[in-house]
């Protein structure tokens, strides 16, 4: 069973092929590249280099937010076009649960943190039990002091991990100076866990998939949390909601 996992919530732009047996292939670059340029060729390189083509794949495995918005649209787009032309099964992955794939089998808490700018950032807290991935908290958006707190006050072993894992730090560090605890149980992971992957996505479409659990590459819908500024600009001008919808 071979699963196309694909991520483009972020900077990285990210392509695996991977099954039960083994990691066929995955291509990841963490820079500012265009995803809308590079999302295609990525995947038919990824493709190739497996010596797989779109035949062989079982299924589409898509992180589908939060993050970067436009970034979501691209790899969704990408992956429902491909589930539709194919005739394949798509599987939405939310990047929290993919971030926390990339430290499988943890001993430790994980908690993935994605900026969301002004100073918040959308969080989830696991943990792994009995070889499965267990989410111990809703998703949030939270104020980075307030997660710092929250992460603090929990006094167990935390790993944080995602592109705002640096702003955590910062302010656990902050309110350690101030006094607000002595003690430091937040850790960051090494920088080739940090971001998303798509073998971390394709592994958790993986799992989904072999439990009977897929979407409909037609109602598939992106997982925002918070509107886009364009959404919110619309309606402060307009005095009403805009018309999108959104998972809360």
């Amino acid at each position: 069973m071979n699963i196309l996992g694909i991520d483009t919530s972020s900077i990285v732009a990210a392509v695996a092929v991977l099954n039960s047996v083994k990691l066929s292939a995955e291509y990841l670059v963490n820079n500012r590249k265009v995803h809308s340029e590079k999302l295609m060729p990525i995947v038919d390189r990824v493709l190739k280099d497996s010596n797989l083509t779109l035949d062989d794949i079982d299924a589409v495995a898509v992180s589908k937010g939060p993050g970067s918005f436009t970034g979501i649209r691209i790899g969704m787009a990408c992956a429902q076009g491909i589930a539709h032309a194919c005739n394949k099964p798509i599987i939405g992955v939310n990047t929290l649960d993919g971030l926390a794939y990339n430290l499988m089998f943890s001993d430790s808490l994980i908690c993935p943190v994605i900026n969301a700018q002004r100073q918040e950032s959308y969080t989830s807290l696991y943990n792994w039990q009995a070889g499965k991935l267990c989410r111990l908290k809703d998703y949030l958006l939270i104020n980075n002091s307030e997660l710092a707190k929250l992460l603090l006050d929990l006094n167990k072993e935390v790993i944080i991990l995602g592109d705002a894992a640096q702003l955590i730090m910062e302010a656990v560090t902050t309110l350690i100076e101030d006094n607000y605890c002595q003690q430091n149980n937040i850790l960051k992971a090494h920088p080739a866990f940090m971001m998303p992957k798509a073998s971390s996505i394709a592994a958790a479409g993986l799992y989904a998939f072999s439990k009977g659990n897929y979407d409909d590459c037609f109602t598939l819908e992106p997982f925002y949390i918070r509107k886009s500024n364009a959404e919110e600009k619309w309606e402060e001008r307009h005095g009403g909601k805009a018309c999108t919808k959104h998972n809360s």
